[in-house]
């Protein structure tokens, strides 16, 4: 998100509620007493055709009762202590879930807004385990008979243990399930959890966003679940890894409209707690992580594509907006890049739709379906070109997810920069397919490459990639989510695209996302498919592989300034740091040396590319008395370029003489 999910859609006349992918806030999570509070009585009924029959029967009371649980001498001590870890252990696997929300648009008696809720979990066994940890993060949950938190049922003919202890392990956010006798592994099991949520205004999980209408407040109810809140919204195994099938219900007041990930199935009139409400069912979804998944409820209209087109495509915002124009952008450029994605990465759209809202409050510019506002929509009478602009990109970076971190998604939050480096990548190529007059590949130089040059020049930059084990909070999870993560990101593997060429990466990209469909990867993965697609074309050259070109792109920090000297042909590398006596914060393996793809040009004639292999050598064709010698073409490779004194005064006397010799971008070093 970020710049970054799948989503549902509506039906009917009524209002809308809509489904977003993927984003990204950083706030520091406060914390609260570890306890339990017993919640108002939940009516909605389970799909009893996915989720067992429970009797779990909680308490009905005017105002929640609280019901301290601490741990005492007499606990129970678990002897590897796993819920001290923020990782989760690798012993179960989520097969799918049940999950029913129903948000409460309406403060309540106590000056709160709030959502109720139940979910069920099935998972499988990997490794024997007495102990289910499982991701919950500011939910009150309802005990059952047994003062427990939740309740576990075996299923196909697995029999499950007895609960010994649950508890809330505030500090790592988890809901832990200590059991009596050990899972069997290669058994698949049910949790099942009832429980109520704040639906604050924070911007995290599953929130509330505000907005006015002819003088009246309104309320949306929407997600932001990247990268750790979709545990604020119900208990899941809450990492990219553990994908899984979501079976989604919402229940919402009348006169509005709910979509989910899933293309809704039904939506129908129901009593519950003696109130009428809607109550709208999901398709399952394809499987994904959990911070993929999103949900609304709002009374936003929407336009659409027509009939004939085979991706249905919506675009929400509040009534005046739509009724405006003001989605009409939106709509008729989305179908166009989906194309274009389609054709680059010869891969179908892995979607039925995709609906995008424009929300009053985002903590992202945009992810996959939810969008601010002005990242959505566009007035041709008001809006300024830069907004245009920024409607194109964030539309194209978002549908760029679908592919590059929904359909494929990086195995750990170290290495965000495949899903966001890939995205922010490609979508200037599909932005300029769309408006080709606009010249967006070359404005990536100065909205991607000379931010990330800027801010990697520093001695405290970081790695494109880092070690798995350094990232394990959501504080570092959290700080993943940087220009270095974007914009560094995109500009190196926009390198790589130029020096294998743009058809040669296509291809290898189109053979990584078929092999890694619905699953996980990590950057490794996508080296080893591009080697694949080199080593089946003679026409690609490379004086080394993949892997031993781009790890030292990406896992050391900073940049070189190449130095070419004219008079010798001596060309030389030195890490580039703003103040150059500054010393790194961390060593590199690689001693900050980096294979260097040099496409250059002598007086106006391309000469194709050298490579810098050493910190120093010598190329005989670069020495001249007479000829300007111009490196790093159109600034494709992420480095700085200088120059001996002489070679300066002949390409400052070209200039000018005649500088359209010399396209402006390739001055921009």
């Amino acid at each position: 998100m970020g710049k970054g999910g799948f989503v549902a859609s509506v039906v009917g006349t009524m209002a809308v509620i809509i489904i977003i992918g993927l984003s990204v806030g950083t706030q520091k999570h406060k914390q609260e007493e570890s306890r339990t509070k017993v919640m108002p009585k939940v009516e909605v009924k389970p799909k009893t055709a996915v989720m067992p029959k429970t009797v779990v029967k909680p308490k009905t009371a005017v105002k929640p009762k609280t019901v301290v649980k601490t741990k005492t001498e007499d606990d129970p001590i678990h002897e590897a202590k796993l819920w001290k870890n923020y990782r989760l252990p690798t012993s179960l696997a989520p097969l799918y879930y049940n999950v029913t929300l129903w948000p409460q648009l309406k403060m309540d008696i106590y000056g709160r807004y709030i959502f109720i809720g139940h979910s069920g979990a099935a998972f499988m066994c990997v490794n024997e385990t007495d102990l289910i940890l499982i991701h919950s993060y500011e939910l009150k949950y309802s005990l059952t008979w047994g003062r427990h938190h939740a309740m576990l049922r075996g299923l196909s003919g697995a029999k499950a243990p007895a609960i010994k202890k649950t508890w809330l392990e505030v500090e790592t956010q988890y809901l832990v399930v200590q059991l009596s006798e050990k899972l069997q592994v290669g058994m698949t099991y049910w949790l099942y959890t009832e429980f109520q949520g704040e639906l604050a205004d924070d911007l995290r999980g599953f929130y509330r966003s505000e907005f006015f209408e002819n003088g009246v407040k309104k309320v949306v109810a929407t997600t932001q679940m990247q990268p750790t809140f979709a545990r604020k919204a119900f208990p899941c195994f809450d990492e990219p890894a553990m994908k899984a099938v979501f079976h989604m219900t919402l229940i919402h007041p009348l006169r509005t409209v709910a979509l989910a990930n899933g293309m809704e199935t039904a939506t129908e009139i129901i009593i519950q707690n003696k109130e009428w409400v809607l109550r709208t069912k999901f398709k399952p979804t394809e499987k994904m992580s959990t911070y993929l998944l999103a949900f609304v409820v709002s009374d936003f209209i929407s336009i659409k594509s027509p009939a004939e087109a085979k991706v249905l495509i919506r675009i929400w915002a509040q009534r005046k907006a739509i009724e405006a124009g003001q989605g009409k952008y939106a709509l008729n450029i989305t179908g166009n890049i989906i194309n274009f994605y389609q054709n680059y990465y010869n891969s179908t759209y892995p979607l039925q739709k995709s609906d995008q809202i424009a929300l009053p409050a985002f903590s992202f510019g945009a992810m996959e379906n939810s969008f601010k506002e002005k990242a959505l929509l566009f007035d041709p009478s008001m809006s300024s070109n830069k907004d245009h602009e920024w409607a194109l990109m964030a539309n194209s970076h978002e549908v760029a997810h679908m592919w590059f971190g929904n359909l494929v998604t990086m195995k750990w939050w170290n290495d965000l920069w495949l899903n966001e480096g890939l995205a922010t990548y490609v979508s200037y190529l599909g932005a300029d397919d769309v408006q080709p007059t606009w010249n967006m590949k070359d404005l990536m130089v100065l909205y991607e490459v000379q931010k990330a040059f800027a801010l990697d020049a520093v001695a405290s930059s970081h790695p494109l990639s880092s070690p798995e084990e350094k990232v394990n909070t959501p504080a570092e999870i959290a700080d993943q989510f940087d220009y270095i993560t974007y914009s560094k990101g995109a500009a190196v593997l926009r390198m790589l695209s130029e020096f294998l060429s743009e058809p040669v990466f296509a291809r290898g990209l189109s053979a990584y996302l078929k092999q890694f469909a619905y699953g996980n990867t990590v950057y490794t993965d996508l080296w080893e498919k591009l080697q694949e697609v080199i080593d089946s074309d003679p026409a690609v050259n490379l004086p080394a592989s993949v892997t031993e070109i781009m790890n030292r792109w990406i896992l050391q920090m900073g940049y070189p300034v190449v130095t070419i000297d004219t008079q010798t042909g001596r060309i030389s590398q030195e890490h580039f740091l703003l103040d150059s006596e500054s010393e790194p914060d961390r060593p590199s393996v690689f001693n900050y040396e980096w294979f260097v793809p040099i496409k250059w040009m002598k007086n106006g004639t391309v000469m194709g590319q050298h490579w810098l292999l050493e910190k120093t050598a010598t190329h005989e064709p670069m020495r001249t008395n007479s000829e300007w010698v111009l490196a790093n073409v159109n600034v494709s490779g992420f480095y700085r370029v200088n120059y001996d004194s002489q070679n300066w005064q002949r390409l400052l006397s070209q200039l000018t003489s005649d500088h359209s010799v010399i396209r402006l971008v390739m001055l921009l070093f």
